[in-house]
Parts: structure tokens; sequence; C-alpha cells
């Protein structure tokens, strides 16, 4: 049967290695399960790609973890102990600050692979003078104080307040100020920007599966990402960047060509963005293409 995705010219899918950093060390992974290093606390989470089998014992294991998280319902779960929320730092390119916590949710606070997209926002904006930037489902705000760190001016989308709030601490924690913080639904933003002629030079995304807006409005990827995918290809500026990262089923060679239907690429890379752990174990966080258009 034949694909619905066009033929497209692809290098070989790349293994793009999200860096470990100082104060997060991914220790182990395997049978569904991570083993991380937060600065001082070790936490034990579920993860689904996580899909072979440990380098460590259970015991090795045990020994370690601070709190675990166990699932108990599809969007909920508990922690085997309780914790005072805490901090820890990034120190590459640039320098940044998260505030951390533990809730009813296996999440924290941040995702710390997402570490080299940051280098690659830093990398591409501090080229760019007087750059604009637009952060979409931009959860705590990483890419953002990434872009910030650099003097982009930076919109930062997001649909949930408790998230925004979270960003804006974090914001201040890395000694930053101004971005632009935008409680709106995604897509619903995007249009409205088109409308506006507006125009920015750089545009990350990392869209979910599902998930609704702050006005109720539904997400599904499969039906909304081409939507997606045009509106914000009309607000790419010439030799814009764009970011788009997504742990969905949806494979870098389908999220690339699915990208090359509205955006023409000047240099591309496609990939699955792959966390290694200390012991020698690895998984996938999802399909990462990111680039510079013509």
């Amino acid at each position: 049967m034949q694909s619905k995705y066009k033929k497209s010219i692809l290098l070989k899918t790349k293994r793009i290695i999200a860096p470990n950093w100082k104060e997060y060390e991914l220790i182990d992974c395997g049978n569904g399960k991570k083993l991380e290093r937060f600065g001082a606390v070790i936490t034990e989470r579920p993860e689904v790609a996580a899909t072979g089998k440990p380098r460590l014992s259970q015991k090795e294991w045990s020994q370690q973890v601070t709190t675990r998280f166990t699932q108990s319902s599809a969007n909920s779960g508990k922690w085997s102990k309780q914790l005072s929320p805490w901090s820890i730092s990034y120190n590459g390119s640039c320098k940044l600050a998260f505030n951390l916590s533990i809730s009813q949710f296996k999440h924290i606070g941040v995702f710390p692979e997402q570490s080299s997209n940051w280098e690659y926002i830093f990398s591409a904006l501090q080229r760019k003078r007087n750059s604009k930037a637009l952060n979409l489902f931009a959860y705590t705000g990483g890419a953002s104080l990434a872009a910030k760190a650099v003097k982009s001016d930076i919109t930062h989308v997001e649909a949930f307040s408790q998230l925004i709030s979270k960003a804006k601490e974090n914001m201040e924690s890395s000694g930053l100020k101004d971005v632009r913080w935008m409680k709106e639904d995604a897509l619903s933003y995007v249009q409205k920007e088109v409308k506006r002629g507006k125009k920015y030079d750089l545009i990350i995304m990392d869209p979910p599966s599902w998930g609704r807006g702050p006005k109720g409005e539904k997400w599904k990827l499969e039906i909304q990402l081409d939507d997606l995918i045009k509106g914000v290809s009309a607000l790419l500026n010439k030799k814009a960047y764009i970011i788009v990262n997504t742990y969905s089923g949806i494979s870098p060679e389908q999220l690339k060509e699915r990208l090359e239907n509205h955006i023409s690429f000047a240099s591309v890379e496609c990939g699955n963005l792959i966390v290694e752990a200390t012991s020698g174990s690895e998984f996938s966080t999802g399909s990462l293409v990111r680039g510079q258009v013509r």
C-alpha cells in the first residue's frame, strides 16, 4: 500500500544525542522506567520508551532512589516520598535555572534532554541581531529562556496558567526578564499572528499527541499538525530557524516530509533525540527536525 507521505530526499536518520549536564544525569533506564538525578535528588519514573533492560540491578536502583513515581491512572499517580521544591542549574552556552517540584503527575518541571535544542537556539540566535522568536507548547520555558539569553524578543505560548507561573519563576531565577507570556491555544495563536502579518526569526514547537487549550480547544496532533505547520510557515522570515520536537509516534522522516509540504529548507537535520545513560542504556525521547529555511 502506498504511503500517505510523499517521497523525500533524506539522509539516513541521525541519532541526535542529548548531552547530560552537571546537575542532571540519566543514571539508567529500562523495563519501562528511568532512573535520573536532578541535583541531589534521584527519581524513578515511568518511561514507555525505555523498552530495553536496565544495566544496573534492582538493588542498585533501590539503593539510589530518593523518590519513585507509581502510576495509578492514565494522568496521575503518587510519589513514594514527598519532597520540598528544589532547583537545578544548566551551565552550557546559556546559563539557566529551573525550579522543580513533585506533583500528582510524573513530570517535575524540566525536560533535560531539551538542552540539545537550547544549545541550537543559542547558537542560531546569537548570529541574529534584534531577533524575534516564538515558542509554542512552551511548558516551563527552557527554550524561551535560551532565546532570551541571547536577547531575543521571545513570545512564550502555553495553555496552562500554572506552567506559565513556573516559567516565570525560572526566568527570574535565571536572571532574565521581559519574556512575553501568552496564555493561549497554540494553533489559535498562530492563526491570529498570520492575520496580523507577524514574522519570526525562530519558531520552536513541541506539540503533544493530544490536549486542550485554555478555552477547551481540542488538539489532536494527527488531525491538526498540518494546519499548524501551514500557519507557522507563513510566520517565518527568510533564513529563519525552526525546531519541531514531538514524542507522538510520528517518525523523524514523516515529520520532515510534513514540514517540507509547506517549508523550503536551506539546511535541515532530522533524527531521534536520544538520551544516553551513564550505565550504557539509552532511549529515544522522540522525533526532532530542526533547520534553517530558505
